[in-house]
């Protein structure tokens, strides 16, 4: 069990700038989201190979949130949050299936929390296909949708051909909703060619032995990458050609339904993923960057110009600021804020975003305990464990990457974040 505090202080102004051109509410809504994806591993978001190709293509027409975070490290709470607006402990999601010690623990959110394809319902045909098990309708993730499937962990080719199933459905609708959870890169990474032999060899990567190694057993192979950087640089080039495997299907998905012309179109993740920056892999046992800071990519209907944001967003903003734009109030339960507006039939980024939550939850994958809490703002990130009683203060604008723990030289604003 893990328990945090995410708190968010975004004091400031948005580009006030013209986006999208278009009054007409006769649009569709496509919600890609996207298992483990690292930011930093884009290239949209400046990472040295070409990951994301595709992606880029609508990064190119939208607008891209260099500082989107995650309520959560790991899947559920996440994505629970990202429908309902609300943190995990307003929305119940804490374990999910990885809590085995009591499986009655395994929550369901709240049947008086309104999530987003229900209020999209009512517009809407909702279409939701997810690939992982915490997404699925035992946990309530299909509530609103007309058609959703839950694919245990299967890879995008079988997401893309349960959406193409439904293609009668999708063309026939008035406007469509479709919400799509791809898995890949989570791990267990395979090496997906032809990325693979561009980023390393298929031989180096089949010493890694990782079809040996179960998710969570991943924290017994620390001690081999630790000491071997060429197997850590392999690893990291797996899940590399993960992201093209994924990028790849995701263009394959918008141009089988022309989504790029008039669409709604947003692009995240659940969380990151950890590969030894602060002496962990995977995610979902800790609070570092590498872990909650995500990709965000918003492209408006029609748009044809890039944006780009550095202001704070968190998921919790998605579902206001759909609703928003529509012209839609969000349901009383919304946390969130909406980082887009309409004024006339132009659409804004949103002048003000302001923020002052304090939020504490448990969240659980591996049935591990820890006690930790962040508060994080536009400079500075506080952590503390409440198990060992230990601080770290980093200043994220100069030392995104958390490697100077300041808890020692600035005690004055540790005060201030406690």
């Amino acid at each position: 069990m893990f328990i945090f505090i995410l708190s968010l202080f975004l004091a400031g102004f948005l580009n006030e700038r013209c986006h999208a051109a278009s009054s007409d509410k006769n649009f569709n809504i496509v919600l890609i989201t996207i298992d483990t994806l690292r930011v930093d591993h884009l290239s949209c978001y400046g990472y040295k190979r070409n990951t994301s190709p595709n992606i880029d293509k609508i990064a190119e027409k939208g607008i891209i949130f260099k500082n989107a975070i995650a309520p959560s490290s790991w899947t559920a709470p996440s994505m629970a949050s990202l429908f309902t607006s609300v943190y995990p402990i307003n929305h119940g999601v804490i374990h999910g299936l990885g809590y085995k010690i009591n499986k009655n623990k395994q929550e369901v959110f709240s049947d008086e929390l309104v999530t987003l394809a229900e209020v999209l319902q009512y517009g809407y045909t909702t279409f939701g296909v997810a690939s992982n098990l915490h997404l699925s309708e035992k946990f309530g993730f299909a509530r609103g949708f007309d058609y959703f499937k839950c694919l245990s962990f299967l890879p995008a080719p079988p997401v893309n051909e349960a959406i193409y199933q439904w293609e009668d459905e999708i063309k026939k609708s008035n406007k469509f909703f479709l919400w799509v959870h791809y898995f890949d890169p989570h791990y267990r990474y395979k090496a997906r060619s032809p990325w693979i032999e561009q980023y390393t060899s298929q031989a180096l990567t089949r010493k890694l032995n990782l079809s040996k190694k179960s998710w969570f057993e991943l924290s017994k192979l620390i001690p081999k990458f630790k000491e071997d950087p060429q197997a850590l640089s392999n690893l990291v080039a797996l899940y590399d050609s993960e992201i093209n495997y994924v990028d790849s299907h995701v263009g394959e998905l918008i141009r089988k339904f022309e989504l790029d012309n008039n669409a709604l179109i947003i692009i995240t993740s659940d969380h990151g993923e950890g590969f030894l920056e602060h002496g962990q892999l995977g995610h979902g046992n800790n609070l570092y960057q590498e872990t909650i800071h995500i990709p965000l990519i918003v492209k408006l209907p029609n748009s044809i110009k890039k944006e780009i944001v550095k202001k704070y967003v968190n998921l919790v903003d998605i579902m206001p600021t759909i609703l928003h734009i529509l012209d839609v109030n969000p349901p009383e339960q919304t946390l969130g804020k909406a980082f887009l507006e309409k004024k006339g039939s132009l659409f804004w980024l949103k002048k003000k975003l302001l923020r002052k939550d304090g939020v504490e939850y448990n969240f659980s994958e591996l049935d591990v305990i820890s006690i930790l809490k962040t508060i994080i703002t536009a400079e500075w990130k506080y952590l503390y464990n409440y198990k060992n009683e230990t601080e770290q203060l980093y200043n994220i604008k100069s030392d995104p990457l958390e490697l100077h723990n300041l808890v020692d030289k600035n005690t004055k604003q540790c005060n201030k974040l406690k």
